[in-house]
């Protein structure tokens, strides 16, 4: 006995947390307490903040009440303490002593301890070089924060006295992990953090300083000047005074290009971590943690963790990844192959695509064909050291492409099976006695954990001793106002009449008898929303989603996922959203199935819903794609729904392509486009997009064939391959509403191609299309678009504002906002080639205005740099260089589209030609060239050409300005772009005249 009375003194567990770095955090034994009495809070805040350390009685008066007290506040405090006491509970932890009051914490109790020590942990191994580890503390510092120190204690004392320090504290160690992040060379991700700093705190020359070096070392020089003029603006203003010699020593640097500021070398790797956090109540596996930590840290290339589900292989996975992250400097990337979900597996070319976005590699990089983004993925792993984990595996073919083939980098996979791969397989087996024990205790807590020792140990036996049925056991009896172990163990028994006819070593008959019980336990309505989550074929849902699939309010739903939450039986993944676990899923389909309820009416309310909100995202996003009705959402909500249920939309594109009804499958392609053609995640849609064309062939409808061939035309446009565009366009058959949507991008593409007459012929059979019957005025706005963009580059511009006008006082009319976007910028672009740069700015920013609107961030970074060169003409030089530099970060951090970009360069350099600058001007018109050569982008490459020849010129390099001024001449003369063949008529004059 003497054994078992040491094992439960044992399993008694701390979990006090208190929080100042804040609003106020109280929580004991895991139970929030709430103090809401105003100056309740504020002695406690005042006792935390000297935690462990006596506090005077008249700095507590003096917190409370400030320098005039009432007088009786001696007597009152007492009062005070007294009733925190009580409500913290025992055992106690404030204590009298002889001249005030003291808090007795543990370690670790308090956020601001554990920043304290994080921070001056950081600054140790900062100061011994070990910077990877540096940041990873500096980070855990910063962690400890959740918003302004004390922010809801109402005490004027200690928000001037004590809040400054903390919150100074705060930047310091900021700053100081950017420092660490600088010498590491992770330049490119400290650059938004500091943008936002310095504006938070204009007058803080350290930052200023680490962005000018940030920016410098990415080869930003111009945008590194640009941080000092704006820091120099901002102590004029606010001080009166100069930069400090530290500021202009480093400004002095980039001017002269001091060697000493590239050390260490600029890198465009940012490290990346996906591990989920870990599980909360993980206990015992000590020997297996120890075995793949060791097999992982000692060189081992693959590892595999096999056993039966519900066992815990993902916990184990994620609890290892985080243990060996100081090995991992570079990341550690993961992905849930949901290989034995009812969900379809990831397709290899999802998983690869997420992961080269992860390490940073923009969407216009990054192919569709399997094989590349294979190549692609390893040689971006090639010399860096990176764990990946790929969980839930089902074959040796979904793991094989995703073997990083670099010495450096370690897997770690999950599977019910043992892969035949050449790895180390540790086997992961149910719990022991003991450990199985624990997991129970913790969450039932040490005192009903004592009391009813022999019962739990009991339920850990019919558990199976399976994390996953304990947890789901758990479910039951935690929050009961008497938990009663006994019963519940009788109730598990009695399951035993059922279990008993399971085969010998079924892995999952443990699983199920919890599963049955807490089933049994669920309200009927519960149980049918349980029921109905395993027809769901995405990885996670909504409560909106749920209540499609009820039939019911989303109130009522809501309410049913929490009772399914606190039976252990869904998942919190988000705000409002919720998933299941593949066996739960499973589970839940079983249930439907053998329920007798029409699981097909149920699925059709969740797809109809899909499809139905889909559709009114796409009216308040992409009106000119068709309107169904007034809106019921605003752009923001519309974009935050897009974003939440890509995944879902796309497997329910993929489930019904394979399973019916088909024509759901190219339904929700059509209402979702506008959005996945626009925000990346390119190779996902593309292969939803082909799944959905198998199915209108196979149904044999040619307009939806036509469709989704105009859509794989579009993607391929986007990612940068006009010519694959074109090749799918040839192959379609439009009719109907299919012509002028083919028609559109058409002449677009003929457009980007330089092939004037081919887009002009194109846009005017569209704007034929839009005189027949049932066609909306956004064809015929398209075509004026279309039309005004021809003319334009034709070099006749009345005519191309004459167009444009038209179709933008259409487009008003018929409030299209994408198109009459389109036309503000094309022709703001008219006026201000044609001097009238005013209006051009004004017309520039009206497009800029309405794409935001809409989230259509290529367009506003294109209308963008447009404005750039507008306001650059106008002789707005330094408004000119921030649009220009604002655009070139978007559209590099959009990626997806070189075409765009070119148009960034090329304006970034004319402002930079007209700054004084014609080496960086030629460099950014070079940059321009290279991108649109290799998109086929005729117009850019001859515009970029034009603009060299300027810039040479400017330069003093006339025999290379010759050159450039006649290939653009020859390449605009033969494609018809008169006002560019005119441009390099008059620059050659000038150059070759005497």
């Amino acid at each position: 006995m003497s054994d078992v009375g040491t094992e439960r003194r044992r399993l008694t567990l701390s979990q006090d947390e208190f929080g100042v770095l804040g609003s106020l955090v109280v929580r004991r034994n895991g139970r929030s307490v709430p103090v809401t009495a105003a100056k309740h809070r504020i002695v406690l805040a005042t006792l935390l903040l000297d935690a462990n350390r006596s506090v005077p009685a008249t700095d507590l008066i003096r917190r409370v009440w400030g320098e005039t007290p009432p007088d009786r506040a001696a007597q009152t405090l007492p009062v005070y303490v007294m009733r925190l006491r009580r409500a913290l509970g025992e055992p106690p932890l404030i204590h009298t002593t002889p001249t005030g009051y003291r808090i007795d914490l543990p370690p670790g109790a308090l956020d601001l301890h554990r920043f304290e020590g994080a921070a001056e942990e950081g600054a140790k191994l900062a100061a011994a070089d070990d910077l990877g580890a540096a940041a990873r503390a500096y980070e855990r510092a910063l962690g400890c924060w959740h918003g302004p120190p004390l922010a809801d204690v109402p005490s004027e004392s200690l928000h001037e006295t004590e809040a400054p320090g903390l919150a100074e504290q705060r930047l310091r160690v900021t700053s100081e992990l950017v420092d660490v992040k600088l010498r590491l060379g992770r330049c490119d991700e400290v650059i938004a953090d500091l943008r936002r700093l310095t504006a938070q705190h204009p007058l803080r020359e350290r930052f200023w300083s680490q962005l000018m070096v940030a920016l410098y070392r990415v080869d930003r020089q111009a945008e590194a000047l640009d941080a000092y003029r704006q820091a120099s603006t901002a102590l004029a203003r606010e001080l009166g005074v100069d930069p400090s010699d530290s500021l202009r020593a480093v400004h002095h640097a980039i001017l002269t290009g001091d060697p000493a500021l590239q050390q260490p070398a600029a890198s465009t790797w940012a490290p990346v971590s996906q591990l989920p956090a870990p599980v909360g109540n993980f206990v015992g596996r000590g020997a297996e943690l120890t075995r793949v930590k060791g097999l992982l840290t000692g060189g081992t290339a693959t590892v595999v963790v096999c056993g039966p589900p519900g066992v815990g292989k993902t916990a184990l996975a994620t609890s290892v990844g985080h243990a060996v992250r100081d090995r991992y400097p570079d990341g550690q990337l993961y992905v849930n192959l949901r290989g034995h979900s009812t969900s379809p597996p990831l397709p290899t070319s999802a998983v690869l695509a997420r992961f080269l976005r992860a390490m940073g590699v923009r969407a216009d990089h990054i192919p569709v064909d399997t094989d590349e983004l294979v190549r692609g993925y390893r040689a971006r792993l090639r010399g860096r050291r990176v764990l990946i984990t790929l969980d839930n595996a089902a074959s040796v073919d979904q793991v094989l492409p995703l073997l990083p083939g670099d010495p450096g980098c370690s897997v770690l996979v999950t599977s019910r099976n043992e892969l035949r791969l050449r790895a180390t397989t540790v086997r992961l087996d149910v719990l022991r006695g003991d450990e199985a024990w624990k997991l129970l205790a913790r969450s039932l807590g040490s005192e009903a954990a004592v009391a009813q020792f022999d019962a739990l140990g009991e339920l850990a036996r019919l558990c199976g001793y399976l994390p996953l049925a304990l947890r789901i056991a758990l479910g039951n009896l935690v929050g009961s106002s008497h938990v009663d172990v006994a019963s519940y163990v009788e109730e598990l028994r009695g399951g035993d009449r059922l279990a008993a006819l399971a085969v010998d070593n079924d892995d999952t008959a443990a699983v199920r008898r919890a599963f049955d019980l807490s089933y049994a336990a669920l309200t009927p309505d519960a149980a049918r929303l349980f029921r109905l989550a395993g027809l769901l074929p995405g990885p996670d849902f909504s409560v909106f989603g749920a209540a499609a699939l009820l039939d019911a309010s989303e109130d009522v739903a809501r309410g049913l996922l929490e009772d399914l939450a606190s039976a252990h039986l869904v998942q919190r993944v988000g705000a409002d959203r919720f998933g299941l676990h593949d066996l739960l899923h499973d589970y839940a389909a079983d249930r439907a199935g053998a329920a007798g309820e029409d699981l097909d009416a149920a699925r059709r309310r969740l797809f109809d819903w899909y499809l139905r909100t889909a559709v009114e995202v796409g009216d308040v996003l992409y009106p000119e794609l068709g309107v169904s009705g007034p809106p019921r959402l605003g752009p923001d909500e519309a974009r935050a729904w897009l974003a939440a249920e890509r995944p879902s939309v796309l497997a329910a594109t993929e489930h019904c392509a394979a399973h019916g009804p088909l024509p759901m499958a190219w339904r929700l392609i059509d209402a979702v486009g506008g959005y996945f053609g626009s925000h990346g995640h390119h190779v996902e849609f593309v292969h939803a997009i082909d799944a959905a064309l198998g199915a209108a062939r196979a149904a044999g409808d040619h307009d939806a064939e036509t469709l989704m061939l105009v859509w794989l035309a579009a993607e391929h446009r986007n990612l940068g391959d006009p010519r694959a565009a074109q090749r799918y366009l040839r192959s379609a058959r439009p009719s109907g509403r299919t012509a002028w949507l083919h028609a559109g991008l058409d002449g677009v593409v003929h457009l980007e191609l330089g092939e004037l007459a081919a887009a002009s012929a194109v846009f005017e059979r569209m704007m034929a299309l839009s005189e027949e019957a049932g066609a909306g005025p956004h064809v015929r706005i398209g075509a004026l678009a279309g039309l005004g963009a021809v003319r334009m580059m034709r070099g006749e511009p009345a005519v191309a504002r004459a167009l444009l006008a038209e179709g933008l006082e259409l487009a008003r009319a018929a409030a299209g906002v994408n198109l009459e976007a389109a036309c503000a910028s094309l022709l703001g672009r008219c006026h201000a080639a044609a001097g009238e740069h005013a209006r051009g700015v004004e017309l520039l920013r009206h497009a800029l205005a309405a794409w935001h609107r809409t989230g259509a961030r290529h367009a506003r970074a294109e209308a963008m740099a447009h404005l750039a060169a507008a306001l650059c003409l106008g002789g707005e030089h330094a408004e000119a260089l921030r649009a220009a530099q604002r655009s070139l970060a978007l559209v590099q951090e959009l990626g997806g589209s070189p075409r765009i970009e070119s148009e960034v360069h090329n304006s970034l350099g004319l402002v930079l030609r007209h700054l004084g600058e014609p080496a960086r001007a030629v460099a950014a018109h070079l940059r321009a060239l290279e991108l649109a050569t290799s998109s086929d982008f005729r117009y850019g490459v001859i515009r970029s050409h034009v603009h060299l020849v300027h810039a040479l010129a400017t330069d003093g390099r006339r025999a290379e300005a010759v050159r450039h001024a006649r290939v653009a001449h020859d390449l605009a003369t033969r494609s018809g772009f008169t006002d560019c063949a005119s441009a390099a008529t008059t620059a050659l004059s000038t150059l070759t005249t005497p």
